[in-house]
């Protein structure tokens, strides 16, 4: 007994293949909350990220200096510059660390470069520092200061500071009264203006 072979019959299947208009809508909609929401965290994200990573080159740049006064027992400067054999006054440059045993604020031929570091953020800016800090061979400091980073905004609340005593102690600034704002070596909140 032979059996037939069934009929085969063709079914027109139609399918879709994209969105419909309302569902493109809705899509755009939920797209626009979450831009909104996440946007401005992303934002302050990105600014506290390069604040951080300039405190961390300063502050390393800066350990260097002091270490190596007290490792050699000599006197060391740490200053901005632009070619890195010269000092000038503007800490937004790279900065150098280097024995100046003539106190001329330049590297001469029989003086040694320990450390360099590079310029910050262009879209941040540096505050509370000027011309070159003297490092002694026990590690104190000529000079107390704050050296403070802002964005460009000058929004404080992202401020933060390398803080140098006298005595050559090195920290990063906290916020000690949850504030909102980092504090300096006095107890003052970090300002970002220049005045």
């Amino acid at each position: 007994m032979k059996i037939a072979p069934r009929p085969t019959s063709i079914i027109s299947a139609h399918v879709q293949a994209g969105l419909t208009l309302f569902e493109m809508l809705i899509t755009v909609a939920i797209l626009a909350i979450m831009v909104t929401m996440v946007g401005p965290n992303v934002s302050s994200i990105l600014i506290k990220n390069r604040i951080t990573a300039d405190i961390n080159s300063l502050s390393a740049i800066v350990q260097r200096a002091r270490f190596t006064g007290v490792n050699e027992q000599v006197n060391v400067t740490l200053c901005p510059s632009i070619d890195y054999i010269n000092c000038v006054d503007d800490w937004q440059r790279g900065k150098m660390v280097f024995i100046d045993s003539n106190g001329n604020s330049k590297i001469d031929n029989n003086e040694t470069l320990i450390a360099t570091s590079d310029a910050i953020n262009q879209r941040n800016l540096i505050l509370g520092a000027s011309g070159s800090l003297l490092f002694f061979e026990d590690g104190s400091i000529d000079t107390r200061t704050s050296i403070i980073i802002c964005p460009d905004t000058r929004d404080a609340s992202y401020a933060s500071a390398v803080l140098l005593t006298l005595n050559g102690r090195i920290a990063v600034a906290i916020d000690s009264d949850n504030d909102g704002l980092k504090e300096d070596l006095s107890g003052s909140p970090l300002a970002c203006s220049s005045t």
